[in-house]
């Protein structure tokens, strides 16, 4: 399954020590330990996988005053806003997040939320527009409850939502299967962790050739083959050179790439290579820009601009031709 992963979110429910805390009130209530047990190793799977490839992270806590003022003057009588004040939940630091969990300084933390849904009262939906999300991932507790209510009105609202099974918990079996089975169909999709985890990224083409770029400017060899396609043409400036087959020549596959990549370690030392502008479609990519090597046999330095032209299948690089100022080239190698 590939998503693009600019218009898709995380969103955690309830990620806070009166779920997850050593003290936890509602924990007692599960029914299921190894359901809620499970829920929680597989959360932090899903949420650093999340981060790993880039996806938003929204997370919807639910926090209320010491006085629950904000279900009214009187104590409610009916539905959670009774029950909650009738056993004196979510109060001091069962509220905070818990520390598997805690937000990073550039994930969003939902407020304003009052009710079960995370669109209630909040400016859940505002994120998720202004941020041009469409597809959600949700996780959180309880399944049949705040993770359902969210699930639902999301739909309604019109996003693509999908429920990460085994990475939320009811508080029994029964109620879990029931959502599962006759609630989860009218309202979007299921997937488990295991699937989540194998969401990729679906790159743009300039985006895979400059993620390529940036793992070789590191020198990271290896991450820039995770980059190309096993069966890889890669044209360094000519087809074939009989005078200069140590500058120019036609490599395929992964091995034979790896090898010239060690090989121009051998003849140059680079002090500078930039990607000054590139065009792109779907799978094509044209990028200019600019490079500055020593030449090691004789210390000159060759500095010149340089355009390549890369083709795209299946979010790797399957073809790569590189173009760069060869009269100078062969000048400077041979002063």
């Amino acid at each position: 399954m590939k998503i693009d992963i600019k218009k898709s979110a995380l969103v955690l429910i309830e990620y806070q020590n009166e779920w997850l805390g050593e003290d936890s009130k509602l924990e007692h209530l599960m029914k299921d330990k190894k359901q809620f047990e499970e829920s929680k190793i597989n959360s932090k799977k899903v949420l650093e996988h999340g981060r790993k490839i880039g996806m938003s992270i929204i997370h919807i806590p639910f926090i209320v005053s010491s006085d629950y003022k904000e279900f009214g003057k009187e104590k409610a009588k009916l539905g959670l806003r009774a029950v909650i004040q009738k056993v004196n939940t979510w109060q001091g630091k069962s509220k905070d997040f818990h520390r598997d969990f805690l937000p990073k300084e550039d994930e969003f933390i939902v407020s304003g939320r009052l009710g079960v849904s995370g669109f209630a009262g909040s400016n859940l939906n505002e994120i998720l527009r202004n941020n041009g999300i469409e597809n959600i991932f949700l996780i959180g507790y309880a399944t049949n409850v705040c993770v359902e209510s969210t699930f639902r009105e999301a739909h309604d609202k019109g996003y693509n939502t999908y429920v990460i099974s085994d990475a939320t918990s009811a508080f029994s079996k029964e109620q879990k299967e029931f959502f599962e089975v006759n609630i989860v169909h009218h309202f979007g999709a299921l997937l488990d962790t295991k699937e989540f985890l194998y969401l990729q990224h679906k790159k743009l083409a300039h985006e895979i050739v400059l993620d390529y770029y940036k793992a070789l400017s590191t020198g990271d060899i290896k991450e820039a083959l995770t980059l190309v396609d096993d069966n890889i043409e890669y044209i360094a400036v000519k087809d074939t050179s009989e005078t200069y087959p140590e500058l120019y020549g036609t490599y395929h596959g992964k091995s034979e790439l790896t090898n010239f990549f060690k090989h121009l370690s051998d003849f140059y030392i680079t002090e500078d290579f930039r990607v000054d502008s590139f065009a792109s479609n779907k799978d094509e990519a044209f990028i200019k820009g600019y490079l500055k090597y020593k030449i090691k046999r004789n210390d000159n330095i060759y500095d010149t601009f340089w355009m390549a032209y890369v083709t795209i299948k299946d979010g790797k690089i399957l073809t790569y031709r590189f173009f760069k100022d060869t009269a100078l080239l062969e000048e400077k190698y041979n002063y």
